[in-house]
Parts: C-alpha cells; structure tokens; sequence
C-alpha cells in the first residue's frame, strides 16, 4: 500500500529535482546572455559617447566659422553702404566733406 504511494513520491521528487537543475541551467545560460548584452551596451555607449564629443567639436567649429561670415559680411555692408552714399552724394553734387 504504502509502496506504490512512496515510489510515485519519489519519482516526483526526482522529476522535481531535473526540472530544478535544468531551470538552474537555464538561468544561469540567460545570466550569461545578459552579461554579453550588458558588455555589448557599455561598448555602444562608449561609441556614442566619442561621436558626440566629435559633433560637439564640429559644432563648435561650425559656430565659428558662421560667425566669422557674418562678421565679414557686416564689414562688406558697410563698405558697400559707403560706397552707396559715395555715389548718393556725388549724383546730388555734394562733396565728401559736406559743401557744394
């Protein structure tokens, strides 16, 4: 009586025991695939990281050189307003200096 009743326990005890260690194994597979993402994670960021310093720098140049344009345009459209009122005042028969 007591026979069958302890051989089915201890086939479930053993059955228990396998589907233990394969969910260990199992875990510890997925520990390792989360450890190789993790490594993969901290290279990317890494190289995202330096490729923002280098636009950071390009941006930086970038500014830079706009700013220098508009700089240089600022002193063209004066000189081409004086060259303006150069011709104005010729074309109304004023001199430089202000007298007819």
């Amino acid at each position: 009586m007591f026979g069958k009743g302890a051989e089915k326990t201890n086939e479930q005890v053993n059955r228990s025991e396998e589907t233990t260690l394969r969910l260990s194994d199992d875990i510890g597979k997925i520990a390792v695939r989360i450890g190789d993402m993790a490594d993969r994670i901290g290279d990317m960021s890494e190289r995202i990281l330096e490729t923002q310093k280098i636009q950071s720098k390009n941006l930086e140049l970038m500014q830079e050189s706009v700013m220098e344009a508009m700089k240089m345009m600022g002193k063209q459209m004066e000189s081409t307003n004086e060259i303006m009122d150069f011709i104005v005042k010729k074309g109304m028969g004023v001199d430089m200096i202000g007298f007819n």
